[in-house]
């Protein structure tokens, strides 16, 4: 999927979704819309066009595709995902994106261009939470995942204790402490125990403005050459 620029976005902010329009949708095989066109809509800034039958066929062709594709959205097909520069995407991985500083392309991500299909590995690039589960697999509770927030819980005693975050309330803290398997519960009141909660995917999060098109597909493409 290729995003437009940044700019782009911005001006298409307001347009109007032309596949959820009535006339779209009733339209028959162009009909209505080449007479739609044909007067414009001048008092909505909108002038009119004078386009051939053929055209406005095309045109009408693309619309209804479209709207057939956002109701049924299996048969949606992602094309296009590896356009950008690999070489271009591993300067930025190991420079201003500063992403070799927790990750590393024989490490954590030896092979991740084999393990996941290009629309994904864009997709968890951009937020990886959670962890992959073969088809059919029980789900897990977030708090186990070494993805999950973590809690660290300091008693008044001065004892520490820390571990997947379950629950926090102004009444109470719950977390999962991953040695035993068991979930811990503490009252609170106040500031009292101290609790901090961190999250390891914060620079991903932090990371999510600083994105450009043109960076997150090269490092997609980078990244989907790691086989």
């Amino acid at each position: 999927m290729r995003l437009l620029p940044r700019r782009q976005r911005a001006r298409r902010v307001g347009w109007t979704d032309l596949t959820r329009s009535t006339l779209v949708q009733t339209d028959e095989e162009g009909k209505q819309l080449g007479e739609f066109l044909a007067l414009g809509r001048p008092d909505k800034g909108m002038p009119k066009f004078d386009l051939p039958r053929a055209e406005v066929s095309d045109l009408a062709a693309f619309l209804h595709s479209a709207i057939y594709l956002n109701s049924n959205r299996r048969l949606y097909k992602i094309l296009d995902i590896v356009v950008g520069d690999a070489k271009a995407g591993e300067t930025y991985f190991n420079g201003a994106g500063r992403c070799s500083t927790c990750h590393s392309p024989t490490g954590d991500l030896k092979s991740v261009g084999a393990k996941y299909e290009p629309a994904t590995l864009q997709g968890r690039l951009l937020l990886p939470r959670g962890r992959d589960r073969a088809a059919g697999s029980p789900s897990v509770p977030l708090y186990t995942e070494p993805t999950g927030l973590k809690v660290s819980v300091t008693l008044p005693s001065g004892e520490t204790l820390s571990g997947g975050l379950v629950r926090l309330t102004d009444f109470e803290v719950t977390l999962y402490d991953t040695a035993s398997g068991r979930t811990r519960s503490f009252l609170r009141t106040g500031d009292a125990p101290k609790v901090v909660v961190t999250d390891p995917l914060q620079a991903h999060l932090d990371h999510l403005t600083k994105w450009t098109d043109a960076d997150m597909h090269n490092v997609t493409a980078y990244l989907a050459g790691l086989k």
